[in-house]
């Protein structure tokens, strides 16, 4: 879970001056922590015998939004077998012995639902929306699915699935993002590339598979989610039936946490085009930590740009990087960038990503360090109310569809172990302050290890090592 409310309002107790106005009695700020303050109803949550865990949150509407969230992904992949994640996700739609991919597809357009499944580096999803009257149907598609995934497919697809492996074209940001987490983790398979290619994956076999499931797919790695108006025990008894049977996984061995390398992987090519692409990250911290939602803080106080969009020019931003950014060289030395931060089980990264002309990349780089080192030393209040303001809206703002709210819900059962109320978020978000900001920033970014990955003309890279050198304040 998040850190306790003690530590969390750590930062407001002491502006406070370790006293408790009579405004903000501990009755008064419980009651504005629960979920019902806000008028949203809470996520209840029941462990089946198995393991299984059952989430729902009721909402109103005609579409339910139900999901199997699997706490597995590509870091779960082992040397051997690396690129498993991707080929289930792309058999996972291809029929299981139950419903062959005729019937499967008949049954799912018969019912006006979607369905989608998706890998992740750490998570994998199942997600199907149907109307409340089909529901069980809709989680007795999903419990095949999960249940008798279509491995055995694979010597039927694996052509076509290589072939579409090798024709794709991937966005840069997810090549740039894939190759930061091979720089910065190359020693565990949280480095393990997400997008491709994956060597030797057309080695793989149906065993190889096979032994990913029985390892990931298990009762303790898996949460039913559902969002709409569906009642919880209702949710509980069909879930009961429908996985009620699957087994709980064997003792994992100790696994450790990842290895941030500081380190750089260069693709260097002058002939690709003017445009240079880098990114820059520093190891931060877990979805549990204490300090995660200061990290959530300061990415919002970096920002994002995006060149001649947007309602405000950046050359007049409050944002002081997008400002100094859109102002270098009178045109400005970035076409975009944007602060990063990833959490996981035991780690985390925070950095900033940047799309820029050739001639600009020294000083494109040179202002987002700059404004990361400004983080450690001289953040302003004013800075800090803009950015909390900014991440509450980005936070509670997003899509409100029944499958939007799902997702939310089965990311927070794997991240946090249950649901988090907006009322809480906002509690935590509102008491950090410029000091909390300082500290949090002098202990994981000041005079820290940064590892970077940069794609295209890359003459104006700075070496690593002044790239390290810079991650401190020099007052000379």
């Amino acid at each position: 879970m998040l850190a306790a409310p003690s530590a969390a309002f750590g930062a407001l107790g002491r502006r406070l001056g370790g006293t408790r106005p009579a405004g903000f009695s501990r009755g008064v700020s419980q009651v504005l922590a629960e979920p019902m303050a806000w008028n949203q109803a809470p996520v209840a949550v029941t462990t089946l015998p198995n393991g299984v865990r059952v989430a729902s949150r009721e909402t109103f509407g005609e579409v339910s939004s139900v999901g199997v969230f699997l706490n597995a992904g590509v870091r779960d992949e082992a040397k051997d077998s690396a690129g498993a994640a991707h080929l289930i996700e792309q058999l996972a739609l291809t029929g299981t012995a139950k419903r062959p991919k005729a019937k499967l597809e008949a049954e799912v357009e018969s019912m006006g639902a979607t369905l989608s499944m998706k890998a992740g580096r750490e998570q994998t999803s199942y997600t199907m929306s149907v109307l409340n009257s089909d529901l069980k149907q809709g989680v007795d598609i999903l419990s095949d699915l999960v249940t008798n995934p279509a491995v055995g497919n694979l010597a039927k697809e694996k052509e076509a699935i290589l072939r579409k492996l090798d024709e794709r074209e991937v966005p840069t940001r997810q090549v740039i993002d894939d190759r930061l987490h091979a720089c910065a983790f190359r020693d565990g398979p949280l480095g393990f590339s997400a997008v491709g290619p994956f060597e030797g994956i057309g080695n793989l076999t149906e065993a190889h598979l096979k032994a990913y499931v029985d390892t990931n797919y298990t009762a303790e790695n898996m949460v039913i989610a559902v969002a709409g108006p569906v009642k919880h025990a209702d949710l509980v008894n069909l879930a009961s039936a429908s996985f009620g049977g699957v087994k709980a996984g064997g003792p994992r061995s100790a696994t450790e946490k990842p290895y941030f390398c500081g380190a750089e992987l260069i693709y260097r090519n002058d002939e690709m085009g003017p445009t240079a692409y880098i990114a820059v990250g520093w190891e931060s911290v877990p979805w549990k930590s204490p300090d995660a939602v200061t990290f959530m803080v300061m990415q919002s106080i970096i920002g994002s740009y995006k060149k001649n969009t947007g309602l405000v020019p950046g050359t007049i931003s409050g944002n002081r990087v997008i400002n100094a950014v859109a102002n270098k060289m009178q045109v400005g030395c970035a076409d975009e960038f944007e602060a990063f931060n990833y959490f996981y089980r035991d780690t985390g990264m925070f950095g900033f990503y940047i799309a820029c002309d050739e001639v600009a990349v020294e000083h494109a780089i040179g202002e987002l360090m700059f404004g990361c080192n400004l983080l450690s030393f001289s953040v302003t209040d004013e800075e800090v109310e803009r950015a909390k303001r900014e991440l509450k809206g980005t936070l509670f703002s997003a899509p409100t569809s029944a499958e939007a709210a799902c997702a939310e819900v089965g990311k927070q059962m794997l991240a946090y172990g249950r649901g988090i109320p907006a009322a809480e978020m906002m509690l935590r978000i509102e008491a950090v302050d410029a000091e909390e900001v300082k500290r949090v920033a002098y202990k994981y970014l000041n005079d820290a290890e940064v590892s970077t990955t940069a794609l295209g003309p890359l003459h104006g890279m700075p070496q690593y090592y002044d790239l390290r050198r810079a991650t401190g304040m020099h007052r000379y």
